[in-house]
Parts: structure tokens; sequence; C-alpha cells
């Protein structure tokens, strides 16, 4: 579903047009048309109870502690997580939860109680703002056994608030409005269902520390059985709660648990403008009900399509920017505005575009600033563009990093300035990640366009597709995490092929991917575009490729793509050196330059300069054997092979896979009869 929001205003601008053109905009029907998805159009902009002012911008922000120091129930937050084994995933529920709390009741600390500790994008998010504490995991109570999760993360509750006291909420509990006025309390619950007929639900809790009330109930588990299955957690407390009332307050329904849990109540907070939730402090959202309901795939792109006032409220905790678009510009100034107007045109809202101008001789950053600045982003969007005017050329890769480096949106799209996105990609991969909170990486099949129309149907992430046939379009989308962790886009390769460096590198971590459908991506194929150009090197420029990639492929089929690399093109030399005396290329991808250089020099015959080239790069951590290999061989074209067999006996005792393959074989024979075996064609 694409939901009322955009076929309302869709409608509004075609009855626009045609009253217009009719002259009869002041005829009841076509106003009266008008009116009615105009406030269709206000009900989906909900804001939060209260005046209560809140906007997830990253990086997260929340207001300082209230200051209250003399209520009876302290102001501390109590969370649990943790306690079902096998979903471990912080999803957009839960994140809404924790975000609310903390921007609604301004609490002094957030202790989140966990057994196990959550995963996933959103929790990386929370994670600098609560206190993590870990969980008991409970086996049993009085001598009476503990079994299912859910029980022992209703003692572990209690033991909680016994000993700090504060206010518990479950993970699934949005709060709405300040707490401050019912603080004054020994202890205090709200009902669930109408008029507390099912019984005192335990998913919010206020208690001072070692409450009476809570100790009494704490103590009735003397008699638990965990056949009865909310007997302790909802019907006795209601039970106690009749027997001393002296000892707890207790609320309304609508305070915390309403609309309830059953299809209607389901239906109500998520399909519904009906309900206002005047009278609810916070709203039980009833995760459990709903992932049995029809809306077991709610998400938080639901938040931009017009759902409910629940859903329209959530809007406000959705991350900005969830997605950074990085856009690095050189000579595309013609094609920019094609590409913006792309990632303005998203129909999920919470994007920025960094844009780095790589000096550019045809002004592309400032063409993207006045577009900008005359709203071509849209009413509002000018702030999402952000411009990084770089002093020197860097190139792609090197402007990727910078420009992923600027990025606040916890995931990352690298777009170049001349390709384009699908107007539902950022919409569909955001409903994705929150039903699979764990998921690192999103891609989708890509269309070519311009001198092309092919459609390229993506293959599963996986290892044997992604070393054959090529992993990733480059627009996929990637938590910034995962880039920090593979250490960014490499400069190394002469002729480009970064995008498929990085890919090799995430396969190599075992990222959880997830492929979306249809063709969400759109790569502008130019018969003259550098990648053009670097076609008639492809082969070399592809043994280069996976000889960074040691972990990946055969032993044997990188001493063969060895023998082509010493066989490269002058341009490829070329441009190898060139890289040299780039300041911003790394120290590393420096090395496997000197690496390539030096088995073309190898191949020419040239010993002392390869000798050399081998021996400088020997220490380079992720060459691993190659440069060591290579020294020897140059070792006993010059010295002979007594002076080589100790360096191969050492090599091939700490990487013995060397001695399993025929090419190395080959090449100790060779220098056992002091043959010219660095020459001749690759086999």
């Amino acid at each position: 579903r694409r939901g009322k929001l955009l076929f309302a205003a869709a409608v509004a601008l075609v009855t626009l047009i045609v009253v217009f053109k009719n002259g009869s905009f002041l005829h009841g029907r076509g106003l009266g048309l008008l009116q009615s998805y105009l406030d269709d159009w206000r009900q989906c902009e909900v804001p939060l109870p209260d005046g209560v002012s809140f906007s997830a911008t990253l990086p997260l922000q929340f207001p300082k502690h209230s200051g209250q120091h003399d209520r009876t129930v302290p102001n501390i937050v109590h969370f649990l997580f943790g306690y079902k084994w096998d979903n471990t995933g912080f999803n957009f529920v839960n994140f809404v939860a924790v975000v609310s709390a903390l921007a609604v009741l301004k609490p002094k600390v957030v202790m989140f109680h966990c057994l196990q500790e959550p995963t996933g994008f959103l929790w990386e998010l929370v994670r600098p703002h609560v206190t993590l504490v870990q969980g008991r995991d409970v086996k049993n109570i009085f001598g009476n056994p503990i079994n299912h999760y859910a029980h022992k993360a209703d003692i572990v509750r209690l033991e909680a608030l016994l000993e700090h006291g504060g206010i518990y909420l479950d993970v699934d509990v949005v709060t709405l409005r300040s707490f401050d006025q019912i603080m004054d309390v020994d202890a205090a619950m709200g009902e669930e269902g109408e008029n507390g007929r099912i019984g005192l639900c335990n998913a919010v809790i206020l208690a001072k520390p070692n409450s009476p009330f809570v100790r009494m109930w704490y103590e009735s588990y003397k008699t638990f059985n965990q056949s009865m299955w909310n007997y302790h957690s909802v019907v006795l407390p209601k039970e106690l709660a009749k027997q001393h009332p002296e000892m707890i307050t207790q609320f309304g329904y609508q305070m915390f648990h309403w609309p309830l849990w059953d299809e209607g109540g389901i239906r109500t907070m998520l399909d519904s403008f009906e309900y206002g939730y005047s009278m609810n402090r916070a709203v039980h959202v009833w995760n459990t009900g709903m992932m049995r309901s029809d809306f077991r795939n709610f998400s938080m792109s639901w938040c931009f399509q017009c759902h409910s006032t629940l859903i329209s409220m959530m809007r406000h905790y959705v991350p900005d920017p969830l997605f950074s678009v990085v856009m690095p510009c050189h000579n595309q100034a013609r094609y920019v505005i094609e590409a913006l107007v792309s990632v303005s045109a998203q129909s999920f809202p919470k994007w920025e575009i960094i844009l780095v101008d790589d000096r550019s001789p045809d002004g592309c950053g400032m063409l993207a600033q006045d577009f900008a600045a005359r709203g071509g982003l849209g009413p509002g969007n000018e702030h999402r563009l952000k411009v990084l005017m770089s002093p020197i050329n860097h190139g792609l890769a090197a402007s990727r990093n910078l420009g992923i480096k600027a990025a606040r949106g916890v995931w990352i799209c690298a777009l170049d300035a001349d390709d384009k996105l699908g107007p539902n990609y950022f919409f569909d991969a955001a409903h994705e990640m929150t039903l699979q909170p764990d998921l690192q990486l999103i891609y989708s099949n890509q269309k070519f366009f311009q001198d092309s129309d092919w459609v390229w149907p993506v293959s599963k992430f996986e290892t044997g597709s992604a070393m054959v046939r090529g992993p990733l379009p480059v627009m996929s989308l990637y938590l910034k995490s995962l880039w920090q962790q593979v250490g960014g886009y490499s400069s190394a390769l002469p002729w480009g092929n970064e995008d498929y460096d990085f890919w090799l590198n995430v396969l190599a971590i075992g990222a959880k991917s997830k492929k979306l459908s249809g063709n969400q991506v759109f790569y502008r194929f130019k018969k003259d575009s550098m990648m053009r150009a670097g076609d008639a090197y492809g082969e070399e420029e592809r043994a280069m490729l996976r000889s960074r990639h040691l972990d990946l492929y055969h032993t044997a089929k990188l001493l063969r793509d060895h023998r082509l690399i010493m066989t490269m093109a002058n341009a490829t030399r070329q441009r190898l050196l060139r890289l040299q005396g780039v300041a911003t290329v790394s120290a590393e991808d420096k090395a496997y330059g000197v690496f390539w250089m030096a088995l073309s020099d190898l191949h020419e015959s040239r010993f002392t300069e390869a000798l050399q080239g081998f021996r400088q790069v020997l220490k380079v951590e992720r060459l691993q054997w190659q440069p060591a290999l290579y020294e020897a061989l140059t070792v006993c074209r010059l010295q002979g092979r007594a002076a080589s067999a100790p360096m191969l006996r050492k090599l091939t005792q700490r990487f013995p896979q060397l001695n399993t393959t025929g090419e190395f074989q080959r090449h100790d024979r060779n220098c056992r009869a002091s043959a010219s075996w660095a020459s001749g064609p690759p086999r």
C-alpha cells in the first residue's frame, strides 16, 4: 500500500486542475471535494500531545533530566529486553518506546536490563543514551521453576523496582505525556480492559524503592504456577489491590493500555483516526498481538502514509536523516540535477545529500546549491543538501569516503552524480529494515538507461555469485558502521572498480543482506565513460582486484592472476604511478600499486627494481604471502637457488597452501633450472 496520503495529494491536485479549467472553483462540488481531501491530509499531520516537541534528528539529543528530586517515585525508567532467545533484533516499536521515554519523561537514567543485548542499527542509536544492566536469568523463584521468557521478565521487573524504584515500561509502550503529576504514589498501575475486567497490566508500573505493594506481589510468587499464563502478572495484582487499596493507586484502562490487544484494538491503533488518545499518558502497542494480526508487517515506512493517529505521532520518532546519499561530482553538471531530483522524489522523506564537488571544472557543487536554494529539492528541504567543495581532485573512492565521513545518516547510498534512484527505494528499504532489524545491506536489480536499457538481475549476495559475476550495484544501501568496519573505499585500483572491491570486503565479513523486489536503482550507461575506457584493461584490473582478497580466491587462481598483472599495459602502469603521488591515497593502497608494478618489473627483467619493490611492501599485513614469494623468486633469479631455498621453505611453512598449487611448483622448478620463469603467457 502507498496509503491515503499520496492518493489524497494526487486527487487534490487533479481536482484543482479540473475546477480551474472549468471556471467552477467556487461551485460547491469542486470546492467540497477538494476540502474533504485537504481535511484528510491534515489529519495525517498529528502533533505530539500536550505541546511535547521532539524530532529524532541525528545525532539524537534529549532534554535534560527534569530535576524533580522530591517525588515519591524516582524518575528512573526501566526496560527489559533479550529474554526471548530467538529474537534480539531491536525493532522500530522498541526504538520509539525508548526514545519517547527519554524525550517525554526526561528521566535521570534509563536502566536497560537485558539478558542478551539487542542488535540492529536502531539499538546503536539508542545505546549511548541508556545504562546497560545485565539481566538475571531466573531459573526458579521460591523453589518454583520458571521456564517461559515472559515469566522470567515478570520477576526481573519487580526485582528492579524493589531495588531502585522508578517507572517500569515494556519495550512496546510509547510514552505520550509527562508522568510528573502521577509520581507521588507508593505504587501505581493501569487497568487492562474496560474497568479492569482483565486485571492490572504489568507493562507499566510506578513504584518507590522497596514498595510494600511490590514486595507483597513479589512474595506471592511462592504460589507461582507457570501453567496459569497471566495470573501472577495481571490478575493477581488486581486481586491484591482490592485487598489492600491503600498500597496502590489504580489508573483507569485508558491511562496506559487502551486500545486493547484484540483485533479491534490493534486496528484502532494502526488503521484509524477515530481515537484521539486524550486520556493516555502512554499507549501499549501490544507488539505480540500486532504480530498475530493483519498488521504484522507494520514498519516505520507506514509513518509516511495516512494510516492512524498513533502512527502519525510515531512519525516524530523516525531517525532523520535515516539515509545519507553520498554523491561525488566531477564533470557531471549536466546530469546532477536529475540525480538530485531522484532523491528529493523519494516517498520516504528522511534523507540528506552529501555532494562532494571533487574540484569539478563545470561548477557542479554551485549548481546543486543554487538548485536547492530555489526550492528544487522540495519545500523546506534545502537544508537536506550539504556541498563539500574539495580544493583538490581526490578521485571517486576518496570523494566517497570524504562524503561518508560527513554523513549523519545511519544508512549510506553511494549515488554517482549521473545515476538515479527509483521513487520508492528508501520507502521499501525502510520497510524491510524494520521487519529485519539486523539487516546491514539492502539491494535490488539495476536498470540501465541512456545508451542501454538492459536490466541487471542482481544475484543473491553470497560468495559464489559475487566472486564470479560482480556483487552489487554501487547504489546499494549499507550501514555506515559497515563502511567503518571494512575501512571504506579503496583507491588502489587503476581503472575504478572501487565498488566491486568494497562489496568483496563486505562479503568477507558476512553482512546480513536483503534484496528488494523490482528495479529500484538506475545506472546511466555511457559509451564514453571512465568504465568503458577501462574495459580494455579489464582482465588485468580484475586480477589486481582478486589479489586484494586472498581469503576469497584459491591460491592457484591468485598465482595465475599474478602472471596477468606482470603483463599489464603501459597505460595501467602509468595510472598506478600517478596514484603513488596522490596525497589522499592511503599507504596500504599505495603498497598494492608498488607490488603490482614490481610484478611488471619482474616480467620485464628489471630484477633489481622488482626486488626493491617487493621488499618495500613485505610488512604490509594484508598482502600476506604475495611479496615474500616474489622476493624469494627474484632472489633465486639474481643469486641462485641456494639463496632463495631457505626463504621459500620458511614461506611454505607459514602458508602451506602454496605447496599444494601446481603454479607454485612450476615456479619452484623454474627456479631450480634457473629458467626465465617470469615470462610467457598466463595459463
